[in-house]
C-alpha cells in the first residue's frame, strides 16, 4: 500500500457506485481520509462494509450537487472536522441519451444542474479551503464525450465540453495558489452509469434497459416512434454492446491515483492534466487530433452507428 495520502484529506462525489465508489476505495487505500458523498446515504452499505473490514478511513457525508444548501453543509461539515481538503474528486454525474429534439427545455436544463453546475458548486465551497492551503488537486470527471460529439449525446456532450472548458479556464485563476486541475475522460466504463440514464420513453425501439419496446414496427407503434428512432436506436445497440465488454470503473480510480501522484511531484506545472481512460478514450483522443473534422465525422459515424 502506497502512502501518498498521508494524512491528506480527499472529498469525493457521486460515490454510492462506479467510478465514484472505486475512486473513494483507492483514496483511502492509499492513506487518504476520505469523505464519500452521495445523494442518498442509504446506499453507502457496500462502502461502508469494505472500509471497516479492510480498516479504511472513509466517511459518508450527504451531498446533492443541485443544491447550494446541501453542497455548502456538507463542505462545512468536512473542513469544521478535518480542518482541510486535499483533493477534491468530482464525479456525480449522470447520461441524458437521445435526440435533441425529443427532449424537454426541463430535462435538458437538469442535465446541466447535475453535470455543470454541481461541479461549479462543489469547487465554490472547496475553493477557499484550499487557497488558505495554498495547496489542493482538483479532479473532474470529463468523459469521451468531453472531445468529440458522440450520437445521441448532444445534451450530455454539451455539460462535458462545458466541464473542460472550464477546469481548462480555472488553470490559469488558481494557478498561483499552489491548486492543480486534473481531467479525466473515461471512453465506456461498465459501471452503474446505464441504469441511470435518462433515455425518452416509448420514442425508440430500444429503451434503458437494452430491450426491444417497440418491435413491430409495422404496426401502428412505429408510428410513435421518434423521427430519429433509427440512428439512436443503432447507437443504443452498440453502447448497451460496449458496456457489457467494457473495463471495470477501478481502471479509472488507479489512473486518478497515477494522475495526483503524477501532479504532486510537478510543484510549478500548472497545466491541467488530461487522462484519456480506456483503448477507446485513447484511441478517440488521438484521431481527434490527426485527422480532419470531416474524417474524424465519418470514422464516428461508421463506428457508433452500424
Amino acid at each position: 500500500m502506497s502512502n501518498i495520502g498521508n494524512s491528506g484529506v480527499a472529498l469525493v462525489t457521486g460515490s454510492s457506485t462506479g467510478i465514484g465508489y472505486e475512486t473513494c476505495l483507492a483514496l483511502a487505500r492509499n492513506c487518504f481520509v476520505t469523505c464519500a458523498t452521495m445523494r442518498d446515504n442509504k446506499k453507502s452499505g457496500d462502502l461502508e462494509k469494505i472500509a471497516r473490514k479492510e480498516n479504511l478511513r472513509i466517511k459518508i457525508f450527504e451531498m446533492d450537487v443541485d443544491k447550494d444548501n446541501s453542497v455548502c453543509s456538507a463542505v462545512e461539515q468536512i473542513t469544521t472536522e478535518f480542518g482541510k481538503i486535499n483533493i477534491l474528486v468530482n464525479n456525480a454525474g449522470y447520461g441524458l441519451f437521445g435526440a435533441f429534439e425529443d427532449f424537454s427545455m426541463h430535462e435538458i436544463k437538469n442535465q446541466f444542474e447535475t453535470n455543470v453546475f454541481g461541479v461549479i458548486r462543489v469547487i465554490r465551497e472547496v475553493l477557499p479551503t484550499m487557497r488558505q492551503q495554498k495547496s489542493g488537486i482538483i479532479v473532474n470527471i470529463s468523459s469521451i464525450s468531453g472531445l468529440a460529439g458522440v450520437p445521441t449525446q448532444s445534451a450530455y456532450c454539451a455539460t462535458k465540453f462545458a466541464v473542460e472548458g472550464l477546469t481548462e479556464a480555472l488553470s490559469f485563476e488558481l494557478e498561483s495558489f499552489g491548486i492543480k486541475l486534473i481531467l479525466v475522460e473515461p471512453g465506456i466504463i461498465n459501471t452503474e452509469f446505464v441504469k441511470d440514464l435518462v433515455v425518452p420513453s416509448n420514442k425508440y425501439g430500444i429503451d434503458k434497459n437494452m430491450e426491444l419496446v417497440n418491435s413491430y414496427y409495422e404496426s401502428e407503434k412505429k408510428k410513435s416512434l421518434s423521427i430519429y428512432s433509427n440512428m439512436v436506436d443503432k447507437f443504443l445497440s452498440f453502447y448497451y454492446n460496449a458496456m457489457s465488454h467494457a473495463p471495470h470503473p477501478s481502471l479509472v480510480a488507479d489512473e486518478i491515483i497515477q494522475a495526483i501522484v503524477n501532479s504532486s511531484k510537478s510543484e510549478n506545472e500548472a497545466t491541467p492534466i488530461r487522462i484519456a481512460v480506456g483503448k477507446d478514450s485513447k484511441e478517440y483522443s488521438k484521431l481527434k487530433k490527426e485527422l480532419s473534422d470531416k474524417d474524424f465525422h465519418e470514422l464516428l459515424r461508421k463506428n457508433l452507428l452500424r
